[in-house]
């Protein structure tokens, strides 16, 4: 027994300080690296800095700064998947870092699943831990692209006066980049700087569809490849985009209004049950014990379970509607 628990403290030391080691590299090593650059940069030529001394700074496409792990997940599909989501979330997170991360998580699940005698629980418990990078990732593209589609009729107009006083297009992609907030301002700025970098306008257009899933960003692009293919005034398209773009916004306002009823009915009928149990058995204790001790009260948990949830799914098929 005591051999177990010295194995037990040591895991958890080692997962511990994985955890510490992979936070200070995620918060401390961008600041290294630019004082680094910056020490390189202002040496003295005289001293042997200079011209010839200065690194060539290149766009890091790496998976993971461990040459191993970096090779494998070169060799498997879904890294190019999560490296596509990590880019669309805008995090700094290399897919090394996240598969590491979410392998220490899946760790500590299955150790802290060996104390429970439940097989479901020591089995759900690492694939739950395991899944929380992901949810939280998924949660930050969400946030990020809500926000990107708030801004982007102002960034639309902020474009059209640009052009408007005689900027040509690139320029105006440049002022929203260096003006407009995050994350409206990134995406365009590394817009502008892939196309003058030497990457065609329609290709860099389309690695922007590419971050950002969006109807409206789709639409922006589709109309500004047409009129510079059959010509037109990019003013009047870019003020009618921005137009259509706030009565989508307009309709999509009146859609959940006319739906506020049945999603309210839908979190209100799955909260039921759950409140009446915690009702009866702050009432009654032993009242629901039968539920939980007998085979049959399990059956009827698990249907009941599985019913709710495809009622709860059936009424949010029916009141949402698909706009995005």
């Amino acid at each position: 027994m005591t051999a177990i628990m010295v194995m037990l403290f040591a895991s958890f030391a080692l997962l511990f300080a994985a955890v510490l080691w992979f936070i200070h590299k995620r918060f401390n090593n961008q600041a290294r690296i630019i004082v680094r650059r910056v020490k390189e940069l202002s040496r003295d030529p005289k001293k042997g800095g200079g011209a010839e001394n200065v690194p060539f700074i290149v766009r890091n496409d790496q998976l993971s700064r461990i040459p191993v792990l970096n090779r494998i997940l070169g060799k498997l599909d879904v890294s190019k998947r999560l490296h596509s989501l990590l880019d669309q979330a805008g995090s700094k997170m290399q897919v090394g870092q996240f598969v590491l991360l979410s392998s220490v998580l899946a760790a500590v699940g299955c150790l802290a699943g060996l104390k429970s005698s439940n097989a479901v629980l020591r089995i759900a418990l690492p694939l739950i831990m395991a899944a929380l990078p992901l949810m939280q990732v998924r949660m930050q593209r969400a946030r990020r692209l809500r926000a990107f589609i708030r801004a982007f009729p102002d960034t639309i107009d902020m474009m059209t006066s640009a052009i408007r006083a005689g900027h040509a297009f690139n320029q105006a992609m440049q002022l929203v980049g260096d003006e407009a907030p995050d994350p409206v301002g990134v995406e365009f700025k590394r817009t502008f700087e892939q196309h003058n970098l030497g990457i065609n306008l329609r290709e860099a257009l389309m690695n922007l569809a590419g971050r950002v899933d969006s109807l409206d960003l789709r639409l922006f692009i589709t109309a500004i490849l047409l009129q510079r293919e059959t010509g037109g005034n990019l003013t009047e398209i870019l003020e009618k985009i921005s137009y259509t773009i706030r009565e989508r916004f307009k309709l999509i306002g009146q859609i959940k209004t006319y739906t506020a009823q049945g999603r309210m009915s839908a979190m209100i009928v799955g909260s039921l049950p759950v409140g009446f149990m915690l009702i009866i058995s702050s009432l009654n204790p032993g009242y629901l014990k039968p539920l939980f001790e007998d085979k049959l009260g399990h059956l009827f948990i698990v249907v009941s379970g599985f019913l709710q949830v495809l009622g709860f799914i059936i009424i949010n098929k029916i009141v949402r509607i698909k706009y995005q």
